[in-house]
C-alpha cells in the first residue's frame, strides 16, 4: 500500500473526535456545512454507510448525482486508469477524453442540438447557456422564467428563479417570471384538460404586453425539481415551443436533474418529443464527479474568446467518468430500468394514495418521483412541517428520502434513486414510506 493510500485509510479508521468537532465548527452554516447529524462514511450503489455501520438507501442520489449508483466499478476503474495518463490540462489543449466525450454527447443529443460545452457545476451551465442566449439575441434585456422554477445559486441563477426574497435579487439583469402548469394547484383556478392551456395563452399575453422588447429567451425545467418535482400537461410541452417561436425567443431546458435517464428516457426533450434551442445538463453524467454543460442546436452563434472558459472546464478524470457512465448505462440497460421501476413505485404509490389522506398527489415520471403531502385532500392545505418530518423519520429507519421545495419550506418528498436500484431495494422503500406515512396520519 503506498503512502498515500495508507495515509487515506488511516483518516477513517482513527481520526479524533476533537478534530471532528473542530471541522464542523470551521464549516460556514448555509455553504457546504453540515445538515445530518452523522458522518458519510463508504457508498455503494443504492446504498451508503454511516460511521457508526448504519446502512441507509439512497432515495437522493447524493443530490441526484449518481444515476449510475455510488462508486459503480466501471467509471471507478475508468477513472484510475487516467490518472496515469494526466489529472489536469489547460482548456486549449484537444485530449482524447474531451474529443470522445464530445463525439459521443452530440451522438445521444436530441434533434439538431450538435454542438457541447464544458464546465463543473450546473449553475455556471446556466450562466454559459444565458450568456449563449444573449450573443445570439443582442440588444434584448428580458429572460422569462416559471414561478418555482430553479437554476441554481450564483447570482443569476438564484436572480433569475429563486423563489424568495433574498439579497442577491436584482444584481444580474430583467427577468419576468410567469406562473407555470401546476395542474395541481391552478394559480388560474382552472381544471386542465378543459382550460386549454390558459397558462400557455396568458404567458402569450404577458410577453406581449408586459415586457419591454422581444425577450431573450425562456428559460425554464420541463420537470420542476426542486420547486416541488412538477410535470406538466404533454401538450404544455409544444405549446411552449411554439410561443418561443412566435415571439423569436429562444428556448432553453436546465436538464440537469432530468438529464441521462432519469425519466426514463435519455433527455425529457426525447420523452416529450420537443427539442429546445439550449439544453443544460449536469449532475449525473459525471457518475459521482463534476462535470456539466450544455448543447446548443445548429445555425446559433458560438461564444466570442473567452466568454465561457474556466480553469477546470476541461477535467479528464471528470470527462473519463462521463464516457465510462454512458457505457455502463447502455450496457446495462439503465434506462429499462428506470422505467420498470419507475412504474412499480408509481403504483405502489398510487395504491397508498388510496388509503391515506396525506398523500395529495403523486407525480413522475420515471425515477423522478414526486409526493405531495397536504392535510386535507379538499382544501389541499399543504403539510410542510409532515413533510419536514417524513424526512427525518425516514432517516432513522434506514431510507433517505428527499425534500422540495427550497430549504425545508414544501410539502412534497422525493423518490429520485440511482437508475440501478433492484425492486428488493424498492420494497424496503415503499415499505418505511407507508410505515412513516401511517406515523403521520395519527
Amino acid at each position: 500500500m503506498s503512502e498515500g493510500a495508507s495515509w487515506v485509510h488511516e483518516m477513517y479508521r482513527n481520526t479524533k473526535p476533537e478534530d471532528i468537532e473542530a471541522g464542523r465548527k470551521a464549516q460556514m452554516s448555509g455553504s457546504v456545512g453540515s445538515g445530518l447529524p452523522k458522518i458519510y462514511a463508504k457508498a455503494r450503489g443504492c446504498k451508503f454507510w454511516t460511521d457508526d455501520g448504519k446502512e441507509y438507501i439512497d432515495c437522493t442520489s447524493q443530490a441526484w448525482s449518481l444515476g449510475v449508483g455510488a462508486c459503480h466499478p466501471g467509471v471507478m476503474e475508468a477513472v484510475k486508469a487516467q490518472m496515469e495518463y494526466f489529472t489536469h490540462v489547460r482548456t486549449n489543449f484537444d485530449t482524447l477524453p474531451k474529443l470522445l466525450l464530445s463525439k459521443k454527447l452530440v451522438e445521444i443529443a436530441p434533434g439538431d442540438l450538435n454542438t457541447v460545452t464544458y464546465c463543473l457545476h450546473g449553475s455556471v451551465a446556466v450562466e454559459g447557456a444565458m450568456k449563449l442566449a444573449i450573443r445570439n439575441k443582442p440588444g434584448r434585456k428580458y429572460f422569462i422564467t416559471l414561478w418555482d422554477g430553479y437554476s441554481g445559486r450564483t447570482f443569476a441563477g438564484i436572480d433569475i428563479t429563486y423563489p424568495h426574497p433574498t439579497p442577491f435579487l436584482d444584481y444580474t439583469g430583467h427577468k419576468v417570471r410567469l406562473p407555470q402548469a401546476y395542474c395541481y394547484r391552478c394559480y388560474y383556478d382552472q381544471k386542465y384538460p378543459q382550460c386549454n392551456l390558459f397558462c400557455v395563452k396568458m404567458m402569450d399575453r404577458f410577453i406581449t404586453n408586459a415586457v419591454d422588447g422581444k425577450p431573450i429567451a425562456l428559460l425554464m425545467e420541463p420537470i420542476q425539481a426542486s420547486g416541488g418535482m412538477i410535470p406538466f400537461p404533454l401538450p404544455y410541452y409544444k405549446a411552449v415551443r411554439e410561443l418561443c417561436d412566435k415571439h423569436d425567443m429562444l428556448l432553453i431546458w436546465d436538464e440537469i436533474q432530468t438529464g441521462f435517464g432519469r425519466v426514463g428516457e435519455m433527455f425529457c426533450a426525447d420523452l416529450y418529443g420537443v427539442v429546445p434551442d439550449i439544453l443544460i445538463w449536469g449532475k449525473s453524467i459525471g457518475g459521482g464527479f463534476p462535470l456539466a454543460g450544455s448543447f446548443q442546436r445548429a445555425g446559433l452563434r458560438g461564444f466570442e474568446p473567452g466568454d465561457h472558459s474556466y480553469t477546470f472546464g476541461h477535467f479528464p478524470l471528470s470527462m473519463v467518468a462521463g464516457l465510462a457512465t454512458l457505457k455502463v448505462m447502455e450496457e446495462e440497460h439503465h434506462l429499462e430500468n428506470c422505467r420498470k421501476m419507475g412504474a412499480y413505485f408509481t403504483e405502489r404509490l398510487r395504491e397508498l394514495q388510496n388509503k391515506y389522506e396525506l398523500i395529495g398527489d403523486v407525480r413522475g415520471p420515471g425515477l423522478m418521483l414526486g409526493i405531495e403531502l397536504v392535510r386535507n385532500r379538499e382544501t389541499k392545505e399543504p403539510a410542510n412541517a409532515e413533510a419536514y418530518r417524513f424526512v427525518d423519520e425516514g432517516f432513522k429507519r434506514g431510507v433517505l428520502f428527499g425534500h422540495a421545495k427550497y430549504a425545508g419550506m414544501g410539502n412534497v418528498v422525493k423518490i429520485k434513486p440511482p437508475l440501478i436500484i433492484s425492486e428488493a431495494e424498492a420494497d424496503r422503500v415503499m415499505q418505511v414510506f407507508e410505515e412513516v406515512t401511517q406515523l403521520l396520519s395519527k
